[in-house]
């Protein structure tokens, strides 16, 4: 059984015949990256012989220069990471700045990630600096919200 790469998901498990069949009924490139039992890791159709056996006739087709090839783990993406690390340090070490810089992080990850089709990833770490970075904000805007309340009514508590 096989499977391959599609649109940042992975489909299948299908037969050889069946993946050859979509590859060259064009319903994924010969590029795409296929996997079945006994491989190490994905690897573009067009580097596996007996797939691209029955697809071309044995001819191997070349990606175009600067096609990128999906061949296993995605990249993550830099800002998700930040956003994940700042918003932990925004609950345990730095309040409201690092909070803030986790929200601003994970919202610009999310839109790279969009961007990217499936060629970056890292998205549950955008996601959980959203919302670390929000609840951040939440914990030490109460915290400070209840300070100021204290103090204010502190201080016009007069006789």
């Amino acid at each position: 059984m096989w499977f391959y790469a599609k649109d940042g998901s992975r489909e299948g498990p299908i037969s050889l015949g069946e993946l050859q069949t979509i590859i060259r009924e064009n319903g994924v490139p010969l590029t795409t990256a296929v996997w079945t039992e006994g491989m190490d890791q994905w690897r573009p159709a067009n580097e596996i012989q007996e797939v691209v056996a029955g697809v071309s006739g044995g001819y191997v087709v070349q990606p175009p220069p600067g096609t990128h090839v999906h061949t296993g783990a995605l990249q993550s993406n830099g800002a998700a990471i930040a956003s994940m690390v700042l918003g932990i340090a925004g609950i345990l070490m730095v309040p409201i700045v690092a909070s803030i810089a986790a929200v601003i992080c994970g919202h610009i990850a999310r839109s790279q990630i969009r961007q990217g089709k499936g060629s970056v990833g890292g998205d549950g770490m955008a996601v959980t600096g959203l919302i670390t970075g929000y609840l951040g904000l939440v914990i030490y805007g109460a915290l400070g919200a209840i300070f100021f309340y204290v103090i204010w009514g502190a201080t016009n508590w007069g006789p």
